[in-house]
């Protein structure tokens, strides 16, 4: 009867969070960005040493380490938007990717306003229960010919 008691408060008082799934974790992901949230946002990254980034002008890190720090001086950054559109998603039983169309803003970069439009690939991948981001790449969207500034 003790065993049977035990059991029911374990099962009572045990969390009810369930694993989430990539496209929760796409949106914990993206959400945390918007909302400036470093800690929810390091919850959607892989707990292995490599995380491979990639920016715009084709600086490259894989160091998760190394992102993770450079990632939380940005969310602690004042005056950046980040405005996005999802192109495509394709996910498997172990990996998931996202391809977004991003505008994003800074009010001043070195005394004045800042402009860029990328892609942005996201790569998950299932670690034990959960999702976590194992490669960002941004990649500068050219303008059209004829676009471009005298």
């Amino acid at each position: 009867m003790k065993t049977l008691a035990f059991l029911l408060i374990v099962i009572f008082f045990a969390p009810t969070t369930s694993a989430c799934d990539f496209d929760c974790t796409l949106k914990r992901h993206l959400d945390a960005i918007q909302s400036r949230d470093f800690a929810a946002f390091e919850s959607t990254l892989t707990k292995s040493p490599r995380l491979t980034f990639i920016l715009p002008d084709g600086r490259y890190w894989e160091d998760s380490a190394e992102y993770r720090q450079v990632l939380q001086g940005w969310f602690e950054s004042e005056g950046w938007t980040l405005d996005y559109e999802i192109l495509a998603i394709e996910k498997t039983e172990e990996m998931g990717h996202a391809l977004l169309k991003v505008a994003y803003d800074e009010a001043d970069r070195n005394g004045q306003p800042y402009h860029i439009d990328h892609y942005l690939a996201l790569l998950f991948k299932k670690e034990g229960d959960g999702w976590y981001l194992v490669h960002d790449q941004n990649t500068l969207i050219q303008p059209p010919k004829g676009d471009e500034p005298d």
